[in-house]
């Protein structure tokens, strides 16, 4: 039966790494750093969502492996991605780049989260939690309404009653930002430039909004 292991350095959060470490202009540290900020377990999640340290352990038998079967399994995948793995790895060679990579996720794991004042947020990490909020004026079109406001309630009015997809996730993402911000003045300075539509202002009506939309339809 023909074997088709490629999707380990093709996709995933470890192919979502090593394209940082061989496209980006910050430290791997740093990246790693931002992984587990983003990936970070809370108490809800199911106790097997991957974690850092299950994907150093991942890492680790790959680079065991990698000698006798890696490259040709490396062979089999795009040219694109056998080269952003060789630019990430450099001269150190691919199995001792994931060794590292491994070591980076444990301590990274074992330390908690890097402060927004140590590492500055990415567009990637923007990209990852809080996609909803890069676009908020979608359905807002000039003339059709008053204010941002009554856009708003027209939206969640429009996806109603199917407001898990789309509704509540937005609402968690806004508290979540909002949250952030408040905490962080670091971080607040970098949202504010990464989610330029995510205002402050904006963010209020969108939890107001929406909580008052929920309250009344949905209890």
């Amino acid at each position: 039966m023909a074997l088709h292991p490629e999707g380990m350095f093709t996709t995933g959060p470890i192919a979502h790494l090593v394209g940082l470490a061989a496209g980006g202009t910050d430290p791997l540290e740093w990246e790693v750093l931002r992984f587990g900020r983003v990936t970070r377990t809370e108490y809800w999640d199911p106790a097997w969502r991957v974690t850092p340290q299950h994907l150093a352990s991942q890492l680790d038998y790959l680079s065991t492996v990698f000698g006798e079967f890696g490259e040709g399994f490396l062979d089999t995948c795009p040219e694109a991605d056998r080269r952003t793995w060789r630019t990430a790895a450099g001269t150190q060679g691919i199995p001792a780049f994931m060794t590292g990579l491994a070591t980076l996720l444990r301590l990274a794991d074992r330390q908690g989260d890097a402060a927004y004042e140590d590492v500055p947020l990415a567009a990637w990490e923007v990209r990852a939690r809080f996609p909803l909020l890069l676009s908020l004026d979608d359905w807002a079109y000039d003339g059709e309404y008053a204010s941002y406001e009554e856009s708003l309630r027209a939206f969640v009015e429009g996806e109603h009653p199917y407001c898990s997809y789309e509704v509540m996730p937005r609402l968690h993402q806004a508290l979540a930002a909002r949250m952030l911000c408040a905490e962080s003045a670091a971080f607040a300075a970098s949202f504010r430039v990464l989610a330029p539509q995510a205002t402050p202002e904006t963010l209020e009506v969108l939890a107001r909004t929406t909580l008052t939309h929920m309250t009344e339809q949905h209890v």
